[in-house]
């Protein structure tokens, strides 16, 4: 297995991590970019860089991100412990070519031999998103399976109140809501201090994302996003207050 290194430029220190007891792996959201697109997207949200330790693109390349030995910055909460491995695409509505899920199987098995792991997990499993997406071909990477059918999405908590599309004041379900600039995880989540005085309130880590129980005014929906003053939030995470 060849891992191609890069070298980046980071805003500020990065941290040694103390403990390997994971991996957790994500899609980009974006059908076409690369490590160094990653890394710039990670520095507009305030981040040090490139928050994943590894990058698998769809011809089966594989790029080194932030040292393997360091805490990244790619799943809230669960930083501390664990590698992130993000892939090349977006998979809530594309399908995964087989050269990329055999790079990404080959990359999660060396890690788990090197650390003596066996959790693998979705982003999704660790925190309030669709990431790495209802296409993503988890089985065949972690376990060498082909999976018969994608992985059920858990019915949103806030599916009910936005079916209406009402407009007025939403209460934010999700521990941590990204706000985007646009109707869609296509687009880039928003930095903290593009967020108006009031998100930036609720947005106390300084990450793009509201935090769990602010209050939002929705002017408009388009396609099950809604638009407030700050961005475009998610409707599955927001219910009518």
């Amino acid at each position: 297995m060849n891992i191609i290194e890069k070298t980046y430029k980071w805003n500020g220190k990065l941290s040694n991590r103390k403990s390997t007891n994971r991996i957790i792996l994500h899609h980009a959201e974006s059908k076409s970019c690369t490590a160094d697109d990653i890394h710039s997207w990670h520095l507009e949200n305030g981040w040090a860089g490139i928050g994943y330790h590894f990058f698998v693109r769809k011809d089966g390349s594989i790029y080194r991100g932030r040292p393997e030995g360091v805490v990244g910055s790619h799943a809230k909460g669960s930083n501390s412990d664990s590698i992130g491995i993000c892939f090349e695409g977006s998979y809530m509505t594309e399908t995964m070519n087989q050269t990329q899920i055999n790079a990404g199987r080959e990359l999660v098995t060396y890690l788990k031999n090197k650390y003596g792991i066996s959790k693998v997990q979705k982003h999704k499993d660790v925190c309030s998103t669709n990431c790495p997406g209802t296409n993503f071909p988890f089985n065949e990477i972690v376990n060498g399976t082909v999976a018969t059918a994608p992985t059920p999405t858990p019915t949103p908590v806030a599916k009910p109140a936005t079916s209406g599309k009402a407009t007025g004041t939403y209460e934010v379900t999700a521990s941590d809501l990204s706000v985007r600039t646009g109707p869609g995880t296509n687009y880039r989540r928003k930095r903290h201090d593009e967020l108006t005085a009031d998100g930036k309130k609720h947005d106390k880590d300084k990450d793009g994302c509201l935090e769990r129980g602010t209050r939002v005014t929705v002017y408009e929906w388009k396609n099950g996003w809604a638009r407030t003053p700050s961005g475009w939030l998610s409707g599955d995470y927001l219910r009518k207050v």
